[in-house]
C-alpha cells in the first residue's frame, strides 16, 4: 500500500508540473491584449473565478507535527527538515543546499504561520536556490517556536540562461499564484501572489488597478532580480484573469 501511494503520489506531481509548465509557456487561449507605445495592458476575454490550488507535494500533515518537531528559530526548523532536503535531486546532491538559509530576504507573520522567502547557495556557489517557506508557530511558555509545513522554490546557476518577456511573465506568475496559498501565513483571509522580473519597470505593475506592496530587488550573478508580491490582492477572478497593466521597457 505505501508503495503504491508513492506511485500515486508521483503521478499526482507530474499532472502538476504539467499544468504548471503549460501556465508558463503562453498566455490563456482568447485573451486580449492591447498596447500602445508606453504601455501594456493585458486584458482577459474570458472571466474564470478565483479558486486556490493546492500543489500535491512538499505539504507536511500537520497532525504528524509533534513538539518535539518545533524549534527556537525559523532557520532551525528549515535545517531540520527532511521534506524539503529530499525534495530536489540537485539539493540532495549539493549536501541539502535549500534547508541552508544564507540570507532572509523577507518576512511575512500571521497568527499561526510565519512564512520566509530566502537565499540558499551550495559550496561552490554556482546554484542559488530561492525558497518561499512556511512554518507554523506554537508557543512554549511564552516563548514562540517554529516548525516547517511547507515550501516551494526556484533554483539560479550561474551560467544559466533564461527566456524573458518581461509583460508576458508577469502574467504567468499570476496564474500560477492561484497554487501558492498554501504559503500564504493569512489563508483563507488573504490571497497571495507573487512572481519575478528582470526588468525596473516592475515598479509601474498594477494588478486589477492595485500596485504590489512590495518589490524586493536583488543581485543574482550579476543580474538584478525583481520579486514583487501581494499581501492581499482583492479580486474574485482567477490569477489568469486578473488584468494588469505595466509600462513597456526602453
Amino acid at each position: 500500500m505505501k508503495k503504491f501511494l508513492k506511485i500515486l503520489g508521483v503521478l499526482l506531481g507530474i499532472i502538476f508540473a504539467a499544468f504548471i509548465a503549460l501556465a508558463i509557456l503562453g498566455c490563456i487561449v482568447g485573451s486580449d491584449e492591447e498596447s500602445d507605445s508606453e504601455i501594456y495592458t493585458y486584458t482577459p476575454d474570458v472571466i474564470a473565478e478565483y479558486e486556490p490550488l493546492f500543489p500535491p507535494w512538499g505539504q507536511v500533515d500537520e497532525s504528524t507535527i509533534t513538539d518535539a518537531m518545533y524549534y527556537d528559530t525559523i532557520e532551525e526548523a528549515i535545517e531540520h527538515d527532511e521534506a524539503l532536503a529530499e525534495s530536489d535531486e540537485e539539493s540532495k546532491k549539493d549536501a541539502h543546499m535549500l534547508n541552508r538559509i544564507s540570507e532572509i530576504l523577507h518576512t511575512w507573520e500571521g497568527e499561526e504561520y510565519v512564512t520566509v522567502y530566502y537565499r540558499s547557495e551550495n559550496a561552490d556557489q554556482s546554484k542559488q536556490g530561492f525558497v518561499l517557506a512556511k512554518c507554523r508557530k506554537k508557543d512554549f511558555d511564552g516563548k514562540t517556536k517554529y516548525a516547517y509545513s511547507t515550501a516551494q522554490y526556484t533554483i539560479a546557476r550561474r551560467n544559466g540562461k533564461m527566456l524573458i518577456n518581461f509583460e508576458e511573465d508577469i502574467g504567468s506568475n499570476l496564474r500560477l499564484s492561484d497554487a501558492m496559498q498554501e504559503l500564504n501565513p493569512t489563508y483563507p483571509n488573504t490571497r497571495f501572489a507573487c512572481g519575478y522580473a528582470y526588468d525596473e519597470n516592475i515598479y509601474t505593475l498594477e494588478v486589477e488597478g492595485q500596485k504590489p506592496d512590495g518589490i524586493l530587488a536583488f543581485d543574482v550573478y550579476g543580474r538584478t532580480t525583481y520579486f514583487w508580491y501581494y499581501e492581499n490582492l482583492k479580486s474574485d477572478k482567477a490569477g489568469g484573469s486578473l488584468r494588469y497593466t505595466v509600462h513597456r521597457g526602453h
